[in-house]
């Protein structure tokens, strides 16, 4: 099946693209819709139809204290804290995993591009769970690398927007990296993490991070392409790592609903 799906006919058939989406996101990591709809003279109708696309293909997860479900994702020059969230900044996003700084990040995530880079920045990149295994494994250390990241806990340390008790100057989380073919994975949340408590990892679990840093960050088995206005991306965030190019234009405007897939028997939203 395709990763990227045009949508040709004004009236969307939102019951055909779950269909595509559970599937394609299962099995491949990503699928991408083009085209659509969306209208940047009524947000609010916008927001609609994607929260009722997402509640079709999971259950839609609150991103801050007051219950909102859609984020937008915008350069905000105000905001404060040791690590800023990528949604707040317009510099790179390294390959990373969402929420990887809570106990059990959601399964998947939609983004809904509004108004691309006019700089030509805010490239989408990709990177799969099964190639990252894959280059591990073929390492002489391999197979240790793999235990370390799967049977240890290491550090992440929640960014200020994020926090549950303000009152604290820092907030963390801990658990693998790997789990059950699913990763938790973001540089800036470990490092600021170790670097304020070294004692939270051993050499062992250090050397480990290293090479697998080594593997995602390098260009290889790296997916890049431009989400247009009208884009829609969802991606399984346990397989997964994305990230973007840094960018100038500060009316790049890109949505994003963070998802649980339904429990078992629980199908919302058929279309009739």
């Amino acid at each position: 099946m395709k990763h990227f799906i045009e949508l040709k006919d004004s009236r969307l058939d939102l019951q055909a693209m779950v269909t595509m989406t559970r599937k394609t996101v299962a099995d491949q990591g990503y699928i991408v819709f083009r085209n659509f709809h969306y209208d940047l003279n009524d947000l609010e109708k916008t927001k609609n139809l994607f929260i009722q696309l997402c509640e079709m293909v999971g259950t839609p997860i609150s991103h801050d204290q007051h219950g909102s479900i859609v984020w937008d994702i915008k350069s905000n020059p105000n905001s404060t804290g040791p690590v800023k969230t990528y949604s707040e900044h317009n510099h790179q996003a390294e390959l990373h995993t969402d929420s990887q700084y809570s106990f059990y990040p959601e399964d998947m995530f939609a983004l809904l591009s509004l108004q691309k880079a006019k700089c030509g920045g805010g490239l989408s990149h990709l990177k799969s769970l099964k190639n990252i295994l894959n280059r591990l494994k073929a390492l002489p250390d391999g197979d240790e690398i793999t235990r370390i990241l799967s049977n240890t806990d290491f550090p992440f340390i929640v960014p200020n927007v994020f926090k549950k008790d303000n009152s604290k100057k820092y907030e963390f989380n801990f658990g693998p990296i790997l789990r059950n073919n699913e990763i938790r994975f973001r540089i800036d949340t470990f490092e600021k993490a170790f670097q304020i408590d070294n004692s939270f990892c051993s050499e062992e679990q250090i050397s480990a991070y290293g090479k697998l840093k080594k593997v995602i960050t390098d260009d290889l088995d790296l997916t890049e392409f431009m989400m247009e206005p009208g884009d829609l991306i969802i991606i399984n965030n346990k397989t997964m790592l994305h990230g973007r190019s840094s960018f100038t234009d500060s009316n790049r405007h890109i949505l994003r609903i963070r998802m649980n897939k339904h429990a078992k028997g629980q199908r919302k939203g058929e279309v009739q």
